[in-house]
């Protein structure tokens, strides 16, 4: 007998939930259970591990057995819940059994519990789990020696147990030994079981195999078996809300497993069941023959899989869709995501990232629209609702470390990323609400209810989401202060990130920021225009890195006309302080035939006029830039320090880093 399967794990609160509000019941019966045999049978899976948090398999519903029984579905029990006893039925009344998960202290009447459980399951087909791990899915106490000893006993006493209450010899009835956690190191250390008993290997609980069997091992004859994770609880945070296994990861891995001789028992931890969907159907589409599942067709299971959901017409584009978001959600859980999870926010990577999101977000929407209305609702379960989450979540915390960084800086547009995070949190309480009570007509009630923001520690999942912390700047009267560093050879600096500004020295004329103006961020004008610019100027400062031989200004302005002074409009540019470099931004900006669709059109039609300006030797250190309009209409974008790492660029490369004094 070979099995293949799955496991519910910790199934609060979001499975329990949606069975009190479906079936009305506060644990599993047997109507629950009959849809998840049903389910396993559709996919060709022929055993399951029950769920154990707080239900009782056999104690809740005594129809629970004999319906897994009827439908032809074998049962079994997780890696620390032995002789077909359910954790729970111990930790509901311990008193009843001596009070103490202990074989050492208390071996009379764990015996009495373990027998138990075997004269429930005499009559199935149930396979018996046997050994221990400590209460509660806890490590055994004391040492490795004393633990391995103990053990040693335990199964022997086990199988004496399942021969008196089957009347058969032991190994005649089917039993696998789980080397989980802890238990593995025993198996390294020597301690081995019957050469009948199945030895159950585990993941890492994220899904890479932690131990394979040699040549010499796979010659057992109980054979070796393997327990796969989707989902996990535990440290360092549980991973519980969404799939974040990309399918390309659990092939390879149970490719490995087995391609050792791994093939006795495979079954997979699919927590909550719901959010498992595809990787649930992928693992039992290879489990029966994983050789026919290659790297060449190993998308056409993803293509297969969409094709039976959203029609011949939308399968490829959904598959895509599917794949790229089991990748990107891969990447980190939601549960151990933050604002520091990419490093820092120089790289760009972090702005990539939600970019990816928000990229692939726009491309779902596009396809559900085009979607016929009877699909719609499993596209929105299996790849718009997880596409759309997880990119709120990245969002939230890439709007969190803005607004962190900023701050630090004490630069008022700290704000704007505040109230940036708390919408999105906003949002993904009203994304899992719309999930929980709107979709499918509130079919899924109570599977979007899992905490997934501001963990603590793995174990605090009843307590709700929190919102990260965020950081206000006041604005006051400040502006300018800004100084940037060069990076990578270059200092590119916002016009409106000026360290400081001077006024006019006659007429009402101030500088000004056009929000959103340009190509970047916005542009800075002395306005109103009919004033005139006499003495006004902006300064820069920033800092070089090494001493640079020939310094160069990159400028870019509005593409504005000579509407005021024909032969061209001017600024001047200094160095820190010293003679002026005189600039004729727009002079060949013009319907002249001879540079009409050399010159004229293809910057107007662009918007900015750039130039390039000689600053001449430079030492290591702090310098500042001047920029003094002569005429009015000058309308400043950007302004780039090329130290020699500067790349042409349409939108002149993106800023340094800067602090503000």
């Amino acid at each position: 007998m070979t099995y293949r399967g799955i496991f519910l794990n910790d199934e609060a609160p979001c499975l329990t939930t949606w069975v009190k509000n479906t079936f009305g019941t506060q644990r599993g019966g047997h109507e629950f259970y009959a849809k998840c045999f049903e389910l396993i049978l559709r996919l060709r899976g022929n055993f399951m591990w029950p769920a154990m948090w707080d239900w009782a398999f056999y104690a809740d519903d005594p129809e629970n057995s004999k319906t897994a029984n009827d439908m032809g579905v074998i049962m079994g029990t997780s890696h620390h819940e032995p002789m077909a006893r359910n954790h729970q039925e111990w930790a509901r009344n311990p008193r009843a059994y001596g009070g103490q998960w202990d074989y050492t202290t208390n071996k009379q009447e764990l015996q009495r519990f373990f027998r138990e459980g075997v004269e429930r399951a005499k009559n199935t087909e149930d396979l018996i789990t046997i050994g221990m791990r400590g209460d509660g899915d806890a490590e055994l106490r004391g040492s490795d020696e004393d633990n391995m000893k103990m053990l040693e006993g335990l199964f022997a006493d086990q199988r004496q147990i399942i021969k008196e209450v089957t009347g058969k010899p032991a190994e005649q009835r089917p039993q696998v030994w789980a080397l989980y956690k802890e238990v593995q190191t025993y198996y390294n250390k020597g301690l081995r079981v019957p050469d009948d008993v199945i030895i159950l290997l585990s993941d890492d609980n994220w899904g890479d195999i932690r131990r394979l069997p040699n040549a010499e091992e796979r010659k057992r004859k109980g054979g070796w078996g393997m327990y796969y994770h989707v989902d996990y609880v535990g440290a360092p945070r549980n991973s519980k809300w969404l799939n974040i296994t990309p399918i390309q990861h659990l092939w390879e891995q149970m490719q490995l497993t087995y391609d050792y001789g791994v093939d006795k028992i495979w079954v997979l931890n699919v927590g909550d069941l719901k959010p498992m969907e595809y990787p649930i159907t992928l693992f039992l589409d290879m489990a029966w023959n994983p050789t026919a599942f290659t790297v060449e067709t190993l998308l056409d299971h993803t293509y297969d899989f969409c094709l039976e959901f959203f029609g011949e017409e939308e399968a490829q584009e959904a598959a895509r869709i599917l794949n790229l978001c089991c990748k990107y959600n891969g990447r980190i859980s939601a549960e151990m995501l933050d604002a520091r999870q990419y490093y820092t926010l120089e790289t760009g990577e972090f702005e990539q990232v939600c970019d990816d999101y928000a990229r692939l977000e726009a491309e779902a929407l596009r396809q559900y629209l085009r979607l016929k209305p009877e699909y719609r609702d499993a596209y929105q379960q299996i790849i718009l609702f997880p596409v759309q989450a997880m990119g709120n979540i990245y969002d939230m915390y890439y709007s969190q470390a803005m607004n962190q960084k900023l701050a630090r800086n004490n630069d008022p547009a700290a704000n704007y990323w505040a109230e940036r995070c708390e919408r999105d949190f906003k949002r993904d309480a009203e994304l899992c609400a719309y999930y929980n009570k709107e979709m499918s007509g509130g079919k899924w009630n109570g599977m979007m209810i899992q905490k997934h923001i501001g963990y603590t520690s793995w174990n605090d999942n009843f307590r709700a989401d929190t919102q990260p912390r965020v950081t206000r700047v006041e604005k006051g009267d400040k502006e300018g202060g800004y100084v940037f560093t060069q990076k990578d050879g270059v200092v590119a600096m916002e016009a409106e990130h000026f360290y400081a500004q001077k006024a006019v020295t006659s007429g009402s004329a101030k500088w000004t920021t056009i929000p959103f103006m340009g190509r970047t961020l916005s542009g800075v004008a002395l306005m109103p225009y009919s004033q005139p610019t006499d003495g006004a100027s902006m300064t820069y400062k920033f800092n070089l890195t090494e001493d640079v031989e020939n310094l160069q200004a990159v400028i870019a302005v509005n593409a504005t006309l000579t509407f005021y002074r024909l032969e061209g409009h001017r600024y001047m540019v200094s160095l820190d302080g010293g003679d002026e470099i005189e600039v004729v931004f727009n002079e060949r900006l013009n319907e002249d035939q001879r540079n009409i669709y050399s010159v004229y059109y293809p910057t107007v039609a662009t918007r900015v006029k750039d130039d390039r300006v000689q600053l001449g030797k430079a030492a290591k250190g702090e310098h500042t830039l001047t920029i003094r309009p002569i005429e009015p209409g000058t309308v400043f974008e950007k302004i780039v320090i090329d130290a020699g790492g500067y790349i042409k660029s349409f939108l002149f490369m993106p800023e340094s880093p800067y602090i503000r004094e």
